[in-house]
């Protein structure tokens, strides 16, 4: 087993349709993987672009997770999507969700939604170890994440981190919040384990990542980041996709920022319903 203070770079695969032919498979067993040049120079230049519009226009539920002493912050907003076009050109499109469609092995596809993430150099806030599923009102199993690097990205300024295979455990842990207080808490599921004391004995996935790539990891996949320790920033977009079995849920731990921007958009939801609708566009289909 390859350890992650061992391995350089874990394999990547070139973008474009159809994926090379062990892309799916890779992500299957792994349950993460790393597509190269997804976006290219202008459509990275863009994003930069629209991030720092929503710096300066923060939507409802923006916070900063380093809190309001710390002396760098680490942004984050969701939904940024529906307060500027440019998300929705660039991201809400069919060619990203045929991505997340033949990954998943899904026959439908409908973006979830949009989940910005900025640490600025010196941030030492890391993002806890976690898997997404548990923070949203969703149940079903066909759900990934592209996290987009808008910065070239290291170790060194928050490179996430993939526990392999851990989307296939068939556990469901309890959510931490980011801002390392009580606000999450679901007494039916167990903690989550202690990844980062015990490094060694998990097989850990990262990659070093030029602007516009991109990785692709499983609602369930154990995963988590470092704090920015360089000089240098990370901005990064994490954008969520769902497949045919994702229906609306409800239970304790689900972040106000989830459910308040959910029945904003779409107040007529109800537990076990399939998501629909123009805020949650179906953008593929299996042929």
């Amino acid at each position: 087993m390859t350890r992650a203070s061992d391995r350089q770079n874990a394999p990547a695969y070139e973008t474009g349709l159809p994926l090379a032919p062990d892309a799916a498979s890779a992500f299957a067993r792994d349950g993460a993987i790393c597509l190269r040049g997804v976006f290219d120079d202008c459509e990275v230049a863009a994003l930069r672009e629209a991030v720092a519009w929503s710096m300066d226009h923060p939507g409802p539920h923006a916070m900063d997770f380093a809190g309001a002493t710390a002396e760098a912050s680490f942004f984050g907003d969701v939904f940024v999507w529906t307060r500027n076009p440019v998300y929705r050109d660039l991201v809400i499109n069919r060619r990203l969700a045929a991505l997340a469609g033949e990954l998943l092995g899904a026959e439908r596809i409908r973006f979830f939604y949009d989940h910005l993430l900025v640490k600025e150099p010196g941030s030492a806030a890391p993002t806890p170890w976690h898997q997404d599923a548990p923070y949203w009102p969703m149940s079903g199993r066909l759900c990934c994440s592209l996290w987009v690097a808008l910065d070239s990205v290291r170790r060194s300024n928050g490179a996430v981190e993939y526990v392999r295979g851990s989307h296939r455990s068939g556990k469901s842990y309890a959510p931490a919040s980011f801002k390392g207080d009580d606000r999450l808490v679901n007494p039916a599921l167990e903690p989550m384990p202690d990844i980062e004391a015990n490094r060694d004995v998990h097989d850990l996935l990262h990659w070093d990542m030029a602007p516009g790539d991109v990785t692709v990891h499983h609602c369930m996949t154990l995963h988590g980041a470092p704090g920015n320790e360089s000089t240098a920033r990370r901005r990064g977009l994490a954008l969520r996709f769902i497949g045919e079995d994702v229906r609306y849920d409800e239970r304790p731990g689900i972040p106000e920022t989830m459910t308040g921007s959910i029945l904003t958009l779409a107040p007529e939801m109800a537990i076990g319903d399939a998501y629909g609708g123009e805020w949650f566009p179906e953008l593929w289909r299996r042929a």
